[in-house]
C-alpha cells in the first residue's frame, strides 16, 4: 500500500475556518498555534518516516505561503517545528536515525523558526485590521440601525399626533353636535309653552317671578305689562285666590332634560384603526472571518483538483503485465499548486509488490527523492483493480485516510479494466475520515456500509491535453 504520508499528521492541515468565531486576534493566533501542536507521535513507525515526510509538509507549507494562504502555511509550519523540535526527539530510536537526516533536519528548523514567527506577525496585522474593519462596519451599521429605528420612532409619534389630534376634533365636533342637540330641544320646548301660554315660575320666599308676554297678552288683573316681555316680581300673596300656581316640576319630558355625555361617548366615535406595525429586528450580521483563498464551490469548500484526462490511461499501459497476472498496480499523485487549484503533473510508480486485492510500496525514499528534486506534492495515490469493479476496500479506505487527513483535497482513483470502470474518490467528512481514523484493524475487515464511508468527488475535475509525466521508479537500483 502506498504510505508515504501515513499516520504522521491525524489532523487537517488547513483549516483555518475553524476559528471562524474567534474575534481577538491575539487569541486567534493562539489557537490555531495550539491547534498545529496537537501532533502526536507513533512509537511504532520509525524516525526516519518522519523525517522524510517533514519534507513533504515543508514543500506544502512553502506552496500555501508563495500562494498567499497563511493561515495553512503557519498551521504547517507550526506542526512541523512541534512534531521535530518537541516531539520526535522523544522517539526512543530517534538517536538511530541517519545522523546525516537529524543535520539536514536540524537546519530546516532554524529556516522554518523565523518564517513562522513572520507569518504569525502578518496574521496578527492583518486579523487586527479586519477586526478594526469588521468594528467599524459594526459601527455604521449600529447608526444606520438606530438612524433607522429613530425615523420609525418618529414616524409613529408624528402618527399618534395625527390620530390624538383627529380624536380630539371628534370630541369636539361630537361635544357641539350633543349641544346643538340639547339647545334645540330647549328652543322647541319653550316654543311649545309659549304656544300654550304656559307660566315658567319658580316659588320663593318674598314672591313669585313670573315671564311676562308681550303687550298683546294679558293675565288677569295681577299681571304687570312689560314691552320688553321680561320677568317681572310680584310679591308673594298666599292667601289670593288669584294668585297663578306654582308647579314644582316643569312637566318636561325627562328625555329633553340635558344630561352628561357619557364616558365611552369618544371612544365609540373614532373608529379604531390597525397601527402599522413595526420591525425593529437587526440586520443578521455576516461572519467577518472567512476561510481565505477561493474554494472551488463544491460541497466541501474544497480546492479544485486537475486531473489530466489521459492519466488512467498511461498507468494502466503501464500496470498491463501486472494486470494480466492479476495483479494490482499502485502509484502515487503528484503535482502543484498555482493560482488556489492543485494540478496533478506525475504519477510516481514505486517499488512495490501486490496481490489480486492487496499492493504494499517498498523503497520510499526514491519517492521522497523524487519529489524533493521536482519540488512536487502530494495530491493522492492510484491503483487497480484487475478483477473487482472501481471501489474503496477497507484496506484502501485505511490507506487513503492519512493522504485525506493531511490534505483534505487529496484523491483516490481506482481502476477496474476488467470492468471498464474508473472512479476518482473521496473519503466522507461526516462519517468516513473519524470512523477509519479511529479504527485499529489490519487487513480486510467489514465497515459498515451506512451512512456511506466513501464519495465521488466533487471538487475534481477532467482536462485534455494536460500534460502528464509517469515516473516508473521501480527501475531505480
Amino acid at each position: 500500500m502506498p504510505t508515504a504520508l501515513s499516520d504522521i499528521f491525524g489532523i487537517m492541515a488547513s483549516a483555518p475556518s475553524l476559528f471562524s468565531g474567534i474575534h481577538d486576534p491575539s487569541e486567534k493566533v493562539r489557537e490555531m498555534c495550539k491547534y498545529a501542536c496537537n501532533v502526536e507521535v507513533d512509537q511504532s513507525i520509525p524516525p526516519r518516516r518522519y523525517l522524510r515526510s517533514g519534507q513533504e509538509v515543508l514543500r506544502m507549507a512553502t506552496v500555501y505561503h508563495e500562494e498567499g494562504d497563511l493561515e495553512s502555511a503557519f498551521i504547517l509550519y507550526s506542526k512541523f517545528l512541534s512534531l521535530f523540535v518537541e516531539k520526535l526527539p522523544r522517539h526512543p530510536d530517534y538517536l538511530s536515525a541517519p545522523a546525516t537526516e537529524i543535520n539536514k533536519l536540524k537546519k530546516k528548523v532554524k529556516q522554518v523558526f523565523p518564517l513562522a514567527e513572520d507569518i504569525k506577525n502578518k496574521l496578527k496585522k492583518r486579523y487586527t485590521e479586519e477586526e478594526k474593519k469588521y468594528q467599524e462596519e459594526q459601527r455604521k451599521k449600529q447608526e444606520e440601525l438606530e438612524r433607522e429605528q429613530d425615523k420609525i420612532r418618529k414616524e409613529e409619534e408624528e402618527r399618534r399626533k395625527i390620530l390624538a389630534e383627529q380624536e380630539e376634533r371628534d370630541r369636539r365636533d361630537a361635544e357641539t353636535l350633543w349641544l346643538q342637540e340639547q339647545e334645540d330641544k330647549l328652543k322647541e320646548l319653550k316654543e311649545r309653552e309659549l304656544q300654550k301660554n304656559l307660566l315658567h315660575d319658580r316659588e320663593g320666599d318674598d314672591g313669585i317671578l313670573i315671564s311676562v308676554l308681550p303687550d298683546d297678552a294679558s293675565l288677569n288683573n295681577r299681571s304687570t305689562k312689560s314691552a320688553s316681555g321680561h320677568l317681572q316680581f310680584i310679591p308673594n300673596d298666599l292667601s289670593d285666590p288669584n294668585r297663578p300656581r306654582v308647579e314644582k316640576n316643569w312637566g318636561v319630558n325627562d328625555s329633553l332634560t340635558p344630561q352628561i355625555p357619557d364616558r365611552e361617548f369618544k371612544k365609540n366615535l373614532v373608529i379604531g384603526e390597525n397601527k402599522p406595525k413595526v420591525d425593529r429586528g437587526t440586520k443578521p450580521a455576516a461572519d467577518h472571518w472567512t476561510c481565505t483563498g477561493v474554494t472551488s464551490g463544491n460541497k466541501h469548500g474544497l480546492k479544485t483538483v486537475i486531473v489530466p484526462s489521459d492519466l488512467m490511461h498511461h498507468f494502466l499501459v503501464l500496470a498491463q503485465p501486472n494486470t494480466s497476472r492479476n495483479v494490482e498496480t499502485c502509484g502515487i499523485l503528484a503535482g502543484k499548486l498555482a493560482q488556489n487549484t492543485f494540478h496533478i503533473t506525475h504519477v510516481l510508480i514505486p517499488k512495490q509488490s501486490g496481490t489480486s486485492d492487496t499492493c504494499s510500496t517498498e523503497n520510499e525514499e526514491d519517492i521522497f527523492d523524487y519529489q524533493d528534486n521536482h519540488n512536487l506534492i502530494t495530491l493522492g495515490w492510484i491503483h487497480t483493480h484487475p478483477s473487482q469493479t472501481a471501489f474503496l476496500s477497507s484496506v484502501d479506505l485505511h490507506t487513503h485516510c492519512p493522504y485525506q487527513l493531511m490534505m483534505p483535497e487529496a484523491i483516490a482513483i481506482v481502476c477496474s479494466p476488467k470492468h471498464g470502470q474508473t472512479g476518482i474518490f473521496t473519503m466522507t467528512v461526516e462519517k468516513g475520515l473519524p470512523l477509519v481514523s479511529q479504527c485499529r484493524q489490519s487487513g480486510f475487515h467489514v465497515h459498515p456500509s451506512e451512512p456511506p464511508l466513501f464519495e465521488n468527488c466533487s471538487h475534481v475535475q477532467l482536462v485534455d491535453n494536460e500534460k502528464i509525466t509517469v515516473a516508473d521508479l521501480r527501475s531505480r537500483s
